[in-house]
């Protein structure tokens, strides 16, 4: 399938590391159910969570929004119907939601799932904004540079003057998927 939404070098190289830093937790080129337990063992330990009863509930809790999220992902993108999502699978499926950010100017509900549960799981302080320390964390499970992500925060929330509510958070992913030009801040450094 032609990726006529992704045709700068910028978008396609952010995109796939986006993906090796993001999904496939243990590098081994595909997205498994593995990746998304991993990735629920960074953000809430499954030890830590079994000494408290509220703890529990929230990992069982982040355990199934990731396996919606995983389901709807293999939905759309398992062309080869394998249980798993290799790059090239997931870059069409990212072509169409570029496709659908550029057209209707939101992210297809299934999608933007996944950050609604990321973004919920990591209110800690707050229960409608993430300081920047906490947006740090939040994209450093992934080793994002921790800089290039306060930069970033400073950037959406103009130097603080807007709190990074849910709405601005999903507002800093369209704009990072949208981004295509080269070095932008909202690029996280992964165009580099």
């Amino acid at each position: 399938m032609p990726r006529d939404h992704i045709k700068s070098e910028t978008l396609n190289k952010k995109l796939r590391k986006w993906y090796s830093l993001t999904l496939d937790n243990n590098n081994d080129g595909i997205i498994s159910w593995d990746d998304f337990l991993a990735a629920a063992e960074v953000i809430l330990p499954r030890e830590e969570a079994e000494k408290n009863g509220r703890l529990k509930i929230v990992r069982r809790r982040i355990e199934q929004d990731f396996q919606k999220y995983f389901w709807d992902l293999c939905e759309v993108g398992d062309a080869n119907q394998d249980g798993v999502i290799d790059l090239d699978e997931w870059l069409d499926v990212m072509n169409d939601i570029v496709l659908h950010l550029k057209e209707i100017g939101t992210l297809p509900t299934w999608f933007e799932s996944l950050y609604k549960y990321m973004f919920r799981a990591n209110e800690f302080l707050d229960d409608k904004n993430v300081s920047k320390e906490e947006f740090k964390a939040m994209l450093s499970i992934w080793d994002i540079n921790a800089e290039a992500v306060g930069k970033a925060f400073d950037f959406i929330t103009e130097n603080g003057a807007k709190k990074m509510d849910y709405s601005l958070f999903i507002e800093f992913i369209k704009k990072f998927l949208a981004s295509e030009e080269p070095g932008h801040v909202l690029n996280l450094g992964l165009d580099a």
